[in-house]
C-alpha cells in the first residue's frame, strides 16, 4: 500500500516479544527466505551499519515489553532515526523507516497486527 518494496526500508523497528520472533519476522517481512533469518543476524545485515538495521533502539524485550506502549515507542525510534536524532544508535542516512507490531494470539498467530512506513 505504501508502494515501496522491502528493499527501499532504511531501519525497522519490529515486534520481538519473544527470542525467536524477530528471527521469524526477518523471514515474514520478506528480508529473507524461509530458515534464513539467522543468516542474516550472522552476516550482520540486520546491525546498525548492516544493510537493514532492525530494532536499534534493542527492540521490545530491552524494554521489557511495556503493553500497549510498544507501538509508540517503534514509531518514535523510527522519528529519531528519520531525525538523525538516535544518537549512538543512528542509522546513517536513513529516509525511510518501518515499524511492525503485534497483539494478542488466536490459534498460536497474532490476532493484530500493524504495519507502518515513515519516510522523510
Amino acid at each position: 500500500m505504501a508502494g515501496m518494496a522491502i528493499d527501499d526500508i532504511n531501519v525497522m523497528e519490529v515486534h520481538d516479544a519473544s527470542a525467536p520472533a524477530e528471527l521469524l519476522l526477518y523471514e515474514d517481512l520478506g528480508l529473507c527466505k524461509p530458515g534464513e533469518g539467522g543468516r542474516l543476524i550472522d552476516e550482520g545485515v540486520t546491525e546498525i551499519g548492516g544493510r537493514v538495521p532492525v530494532n536499534t533502539s534493542g527492540g521490545l524485550l530491552a524494554k521489557g515489553h511495556p503493553v500497549g506502549a510498544t507501538g509508540c515507542a517503534q514509531a518514535f525510534e523510527i522519528w529519531l532515526q528519520l531525525k538523525g536524532l538516535a544518537g549512538e544508535r543512528q542509522v546513517k542516512g536513513a529516509k525511510t523507516g518501518m515499524t511492525h507490531n503485534g497483539g494478542g494470539m488466536v490459534r498460536g498467530e497474532a490476532a493484530a497486527t500493524t504495519v507502518h512506513v515513515f519516510s522523510v
